[in-house]
């Protein structure tokens, strides 16, 4: 995948170096949005209702994949349903950490309540 959106908790510098960041590897973040939150344990407090606005306000027809880049986000028992809502992969800082941790050590796992990204069969069809 090459065109990505980016919900950011974050405030909009480090948004944009993330973004910065993504170009440099080959990934046009073809939607941004900075949240402007400044603290971990601010984003801690954000529930699912609040992650699934962000991940619909960047998404868009021209996306491949929705991209949640803070670990403080609590986003694992939300993917598989983000997934279904918008129709296409969401990756989130802690489930790509453990995908690449797992990948590292020669690991593959079937889990698809973690996502399409640890599914053999994808949940969502990807164009």
């Amino acid at each position: 995948m090459r065109r990505v959106a980016v919900g950011a908790t974050y405030p909009d510098d480090v948004a944009a170096l993330f973004a910065a960041f993504l170009l440099a590897g080959g990934v046009e973040p073809v939607t941004l949005r900075a949240s402007g939150i400044i603290t971990a344990a601010e984003v801690g407090t954000l529930g699912y209702d609040e992650v699934l606005d962000l991940a619909r306000a960047v998404d868009g027809p021209d996306v491949e994949a929705v991209l949640l880049p803070d670990t403080a986000l609590h986003t694992a028992a939300h993917i598989p349903d983000l997934e279904k809502q918008l129709g296409k992969p969401v990756l989130t800082a802690n489930q790509v950490t453990v995908w690449e941790a797992l990948r590292l050590a020669d690991r593959k796992v079937n889990a698809p309540d973690l996502g399409t990204l640890f599914t053999r069969e994808p949940l969502v069809q990807v164009s």
